[in-house]
């Protein structure tokens, strides 16, 4: 009776857990139709220009997306909390919930190989290998040769295995974890030059940028910060479960107010500190994240954390959920679903078209998520696709 109240309970403080993370599954699905139906995508990095975007909408669609990263590892961390709470309810020994995170970590970073790959190199064949706005520029020196690409699976990979050594931490040290990693990146970036020679361990771990054997968008660094906050957060939640979704706002809003301040003064952006419109004034350095950057987008994340947690009954958001209930399927299926549907546009289509474009998606994807939701369920606890 105790383990059925306690599953009950887990089940509804987590809907709105859920709603964010499909949420942001939609987003991330504009942000990736942009750049396989539009050809058109854009690459905040630290210590290269950035040639700015077009005009307003493709602004506001690229700055709607940055909430994606932020999210995905900030839920990750609370989830993996959340997860390793309820299964020592039900019996698991700690250290068979650290190979379940290791496993998982480990086949993440094996999609990202074998699924992942493939399907940007769908994207690209059948575009004309044009990239619009931004375009694609990165700090390091590269003269050719071989090189490990990484994507976003990358960094929430390793970070799904080097967390599962932190989850049991109090919640102070993961705090400190939090602050460290953000006041290191920020420090051993701004020591690097953009044209020097990294070492690949340094592209993998700290620097995002390419070298002779590496190339890293999202190094463990500077993200597992994000993580260790949201395993504090979900550590928040079991003791508060009643106010969490409160504080979520209060959080939210202070993150964003301190963001408008020191933005304002210019700081923690890296080298892009400049702005001279508003615009310009939220043009953030994603890679790695710039304080100013994980404070606006984490600020609106937890915002929308307690919206949803106020709609988590509401029937309309079901395909919402869904999304999030099988976030790493949707990941896969939605690259190769919009590269085919970029097929027609090998030279890019217009804004209006590639929102209709993702919009047409989402439904398709909405029923193939639906398949493989009851799929899933029908499977036993230790198969293969419950990791999935």
């Amino acid at each position: 009776m105790r383990l059925g109240l306690f599953y009950i309970a887990a089940m509804t403080r987590t809907v709105p857990i859920d709603l964010l993370r499909g949420f942001i599954m939609m987003l991330m699905a504009l942000d990736h139709a942009s750049g396989m139906v539009a050809r058109t995508h854009f690459t905040e990095m630290w210590g290269v220009t950035f040639k700015g975007y077009p005009d307003f909408w493709w602004w506001l669609t690229r700055f709607v997306s940055h909430l994606c990263a932020p999210g995905f590892f900030f839920l990750m961390g609370m989830s993996m909390l959340l997860f390793a709470e309820k299964r020592l309810q039900t019996g698991w020994s700690e250290g068979r919930i650290r190979t379940y995170f290791f496993k998982r970590g480990g086949l993440i970073l094996l999609f990202m190989f074998f699924l992942e790959f493939p399907a940007w190199g769908l994207g690209g064949f059948l575009g004309s290998g044009s990239s619009g706005g931004g375009g694609m520029s990165f700090p390091g020196a590269y003269e050719g040769g071989f090189f490990i690409p990484t994507t976003v699976l990358y960094g929430l990979g390793m970070c799904m295995i080097i967390g599962a050594f932190l989850w049991k931490l109090p919640k102070w040290l993961l705090v400190l974890i939090t602050i460290f990693s953000f006041v290191f990146s920020g420090w051993y970036v701004g020591q690097q030059s953009v044209t020097e020679v990294f070492n690949p361990l340094e592209v993998f771990l700290a620097v995002p940028g390419i070298t002779v054997g590496a190339m890293s968008l999202y190094p463990v660094i500077p993200w597992i910060g994000v993580v260790t906050f949201g395993m504090f957060w979900a550590k928040l939640m079991r003791e508060f479960p009643g106010k969490i979704y409160g504080y979520s706002l209060v959080i939210g809003l202070v993150f964003v107010a301190t963001f408008v301040v020191l933005r304002f003064l210019e700081l923690t952006n890296f080298q892009m500190n400049s702005y001279h419109d508003w615009i310009s004034f939220f043009t953030l350095i994603k890679y790695p994240p710039s304080v100013v950057f994980i404070l606006i987008t984490c600020g609106i994340n937890f915002i929308l954390l307690f919206v949803f947690s106020k709609l988590s009954n509401q029937t309309w958001l079901r395909p919402v959920r869904l999304f999030g209930q099988t976030a790493m399927f949707f990941y896969i299926v939605h690259l190769y679903l919009y590269a085919l549907m970029g097929a027609p546009f090998p030279a890019g289509a217009s804004i209006g078209v590639m929102y209709l474009v993702w919009i047409v998606g989402l439904v398709v994807l909405y029923f193939i998520c639906d398949w493989f939701l009851t799929f899933k369920r029908n499977k036993p606890e230790g198969s293969f696709w419950k990791m999935v």
